[in-house]
Parts: C-alpha cells; structure tokens; sequence
C-alpha cells in the first residue's frame, strides 16, 4: 500500500490547491470579461478580479506547498493576510464596499455574497494558522516577509 502514504504536507497542500482551483472555476465564470478599451479604466471592472486573481493566489500556494518549495509559506502567508485585512478593514468601515447580510449585523463587507466573504475569510485565518505555524515544515516566514504580506494586505484593501 505505498501508493496510499501520502504526507500531511500534501494531503493539506492538495485540499488548499482543490479549494483554490474550484473558487477559480466558480469567480471566472462570473467576471465579465470587456474588450472595449474605456471600461479598462474603470475601477469598477479591475475590483472584479479580486476573488479571482485571490483563488488564483491560494491555488498557487497550494500547489508550491504540494511540490514542497520553500516560498509555500509566504504565498499562504500572503493571501492570508490579503484576504482577512480586506474583509476586516471592510467590517470596521475603512473602505465603502459593503454586502447586504452583513451590514444588517452591523458588518461591513466587500460586495460579494456572504458566504463568498465567510468562506474567504476562513481560508485566510486557516492559511494564516498553516504559514506562521509552519504546519508543512517549509522554510518558516521570516519577520520582512511577513511585513510584505501584511503591507501587502493593506495595498489591496485599500486601493482595490
């Protein structure tokens, strides 16, 4: 039975790289995809990449964490804190994308469904919990890295 001994390593990596691919397929089929030249320049059509260029990021990280590269750590690390600082500066009101659910418990958010912004923000406190407590036994993140991804996390919050 070799076949069946898999690491933890990979069978965590493989779930987060399947949530990913799957959150891919679900957000590309809903952005509208413009070939007219002025809606490029609206900030309106780039904010509906966000979820997918962030399922795209998790999907990545899972996959580096299933082939073991060091840097698995940081990529999770980094759409962690992507994703939880864009949800909660939403919360707190410090950006003014909001979502119907959740603004009636006094929550704001960014304007997905709620459960697009309840399973985001799982992810990222699990892909938070897996990269700072080295869980894979990758190259641990180091004090700068963790500086980029939570300046990183801003930039995204507040400019996208």
């Amino acid at each position: 039975m070799e076949i069946l001994r898999v690491g933890k390593t990979k069978v965590i990596a493989g779930g987060i790289s399947l949530a990913g691919l799957v959150m891919i397929v679900y957000f590309a089929a809903q952005t509208s995809f413009s070939i007219r030249l002025e809606s490029w320049f609206n900030q309106e059509y780039w904010v509906q990449f966000v979820p997918l260029v962030s399922s795209m990021l998790l999907f990545t990280a899972g996959m580096l964490a299933i082939f073991e590269r060091p840097n698995a750590n940081f990529t999770l690390a980094l759409f962690g804190h992507s994703i939880s600082e864009q949800i909660i500066f939403g919360w707190l009101g410090l950006t003014d994308i909001s979502s119907s659910l959740l603004e009636l418990i006094g929550l704001k958010s960014f304007n997905f469904p709620n459960y697009t912004v309840l399973w985001f923000f799982g992810l990222s406190l699990i892909t938070l919990y897996i990269a700072y407590s080295n869980v894979l036994n990758l190259r641990r993140v180091t004090l700068p890295q963790a500086l980029i991804g939570i300046a990183t996390g801003v930039v995204v919050s507040f400019f996208a």
